[in-house]
């Protein structure tokens, strides 16, 4: 997911993906690659301040990658909502994506993939002047990691029913580590919106928002291989200028 607004699709209207928490995995070595993958749960979902499952949310992934520094994975997660039928309540995200990552030395590296977020029971919407938008989207991630600090930007490559082609999302994210195996974990984003491409289904009235600033606690449970984790998540704005909640969230991931 990839922009900060919340997904949730009515007819006519958009009420406007995660940060992402990464366990740490045990990998299993195929020949020259590893195979990782992970199962948890959420007791929401929360996307770049917007809400896209306000009940508890399964999630999962699964990353093949090769020493090269290539990988190819998947991510999901259930969602609250279905983007083409206001009357279903529930729904599910798919996301495939091709990745690229190097480390330059001990303190630096980098990392750039490619995404396309797919949704169940998925397809078009349409706006009152007949504007037709796909729920399908790609965009393009690139990453730089020093030490414990990483810098990201994102860029929406085609326009889609919940952004606009050319809507940018900077995020920065720090990791410190305490006492007995417990971890500080903050981040903070930012979007930048490109508004040249509003129609009746997206409009524009912030080119530029804070849209979410998180601080947690994270821990891995000896020998399970599950980590425990509690943000706090303080809301900013959508690209309406309208104010995103601010949250608590408890999490459970396993990694393998």
């Amino acid at each position: 997911m990839f922009v900060s607004l919340s997904k949730k699709i009515l007819p006519l209207s958009l009420l406007l993906i995660s940060y992402s928490a990464f366990a740490e995995n045990s990998k299993s070595t195929v020949t020259d690659a590893t195979l990782t993958g992970n199962i948890g749960l959420v007791t929401q979902y929360i996307y770049r301040g917007g809400v896209e499952n306000d009940d508890i949310a399964m999630q999962g992934g699964l990353e093949y990658a090769l020493k090269s520094g290539f990988a190819v994975g998947y991510w999901g997660s259930s969602l609250d909502y279905d983007s083409t039928d206001a009357t279903r309540e529930h729904g599910f995200e798919h996301d495939l994506y091709l990745s690229y990552a190097q480390e330059l030395n001990q303190d630096w590296a980098y990392k750039v993939q490619a995404t396309s977020y797919i949704y169940h029971n998925g397809g078009s919407i349409y706006g009152e002047a007949d504007d037709k938008r796909t729920t399908t989207a790609y965009d393009v991630l690139g990453q730089v990691v020093y030490k414990d600090l990483t810098l990201g930007l994102s860029v929406v490559l085609a326009d889609a029913s919940f952004g606009n082609a050319g809507d940018v999302y900077m995020s920065a994210a720090y990791t410190y580590a305490l006492p007995q195996d417990f971890h500080l974990n903050t981040s903070i984003g930012v979007s930048a919106y490109n508004s040249s491409h509003d129609d009746s289904l997206i409009q524009t009235k912030k080119d530029f928002a804070f849209s979410e600033a998180r601080v947690g606690i994270s821990k891995v449970i000896p020998n399970t291989g599950v980590t425990a984790s509690f943000d706090y998540i303080l809301g900013g704005e959508d690209r309406l200028g309208e104010d995103f909640d601010d949250h608590f969230v408890l999490g459970l991931n396993y990694g393998f």
